[in-house]
């Protein structure tokens, strides 16, 4: 078998090792047995490729996505903490998401009327669709409008729009930079409808201690109920990775989840009522990237 190589091919039979963060100490090794798909799109490297037990995974640019092994961690966790604690969250859009596993979950919700996914890709969400059908087989719902664009701009022309809005973004690489700065996050708000929810991608804080604080402290400013959450996601670098939670209305800390809104979601894999809750239960090193005042909030919340 090759050695391995940090940012190397990805080849069957190989174990293919993820860029190393924390100043190249740490990373992510994964072996491949078997190559679906490898291809240059108009804006990354796009690989779907079979690992063991792992699964199918989903590699854009070196960095893995999702992996059937896991990405009910992410996705579950991503959509059913906001999608509940709204009373009615009858218009959702998913920001990027083109593997199509956040729009699965969004669709079990039977108040939602309309979803939209904005996928700056297209080519992500044909491999999906061809190669992931566990994650993409609620593209085809007829509650679905799917837009292949600019998520900055189909988010900024659209005011008023969305109950819920699902950030469901890579790390801010290559296409999904403009995603993670203020101008977009003001966008996001002001699509908001009133009472409305936000949810983004958030990194890992073990990884990305610096993003998360940079994030956490523009998002905080911008909307008046803020709070940080976790998941697990073995397949993602550290394990863990989390939301940030933006509301002009619902509070996640103030009221326990509907448990009739949670069984008519049907049978989950990883979400239940007391993960909800105690997703916002953060360590303390987690708690000293936040603001302070979103840090006292949910230092002495009981879960």
């Amino acid at each position: 078998m090759d050695e391995p190589e940090w940012g190397g091919k990805i080849r069957a039979g190989s174990f293919f090792l993820e860029a190393p963060e924390l100043e190249g100490y740490y990373g992510l090794a994964v072996r491949f047995d078997r190559v679906l798909l490898h291809q240059q799109t108009a804006y990354q490297e796009l690989v779907v490729a079979e690992a063991g037990p792992l699964g199918r995974v989903l590699v854009l640019d070196g960095n893995i996505q999702a992996a059937e092994f896991d990405e009910t961690g992410y996705h579950e966790m991503l959509v059913h903490v906001p999608l509940i604690t709204h009373p009615s969250p009858g218009r959702v859009l998913v920001v990027g998401g083109g593997d199509g596993g956040t729009l699965r979950e969004v669709l079990r919700h039977a108040a939602v009327r309309r979803a939209d996914l904005c996928e700056i890709d297209g080519e992500v969400i044909e491999a999906s669709r061809r190669f992931l059908p566990r994650l993409g087989k609620g593209f085809d719902d007829p509650r679905v409008s799917v837009h292949v664009a600019d998520a900055t701009a189909f988010v900024r022309e659209n005011p008023n729009a969305w109950d819920v809005i699902l950030v469901d973004s890579s790390d801010p690489v290559g296409p999904a930079v403009g995603i993670f700065g203020e101008p977009f996050y003001r966008d996001l708000r002001k699509a908001l409808r009133p009472g409305g929810i936000a949810v983004v991608q958030a990194e890992s804080c073990f990884v990305f201690e610096d993003l998360v604080r940079r994030i956490s402290s523009t998002l905080s400013g911008l909307f008046p109920v803020f709070a940080y959450y976790n998941t697990l996601v073995p397949t993602y670098t550290s394990g863990v990775i989390g939301f940030a939670f933006c509301s002009l209305g619902p509070d996640p800390l103030a009221a326990d989840p509907d448990p009739a809104r949670v069984r008519a979601l049907g049978d989950l894999d990883y979400y239940t009522p007391a993960l909800h809750r105690a997703s916002f239960a953060l360590p303390r090193r987690f708690l000293r990237l936040l603001p302070e005042e979103a840090a006292r909030r949910q230092e002495n919340f009981s879960c």
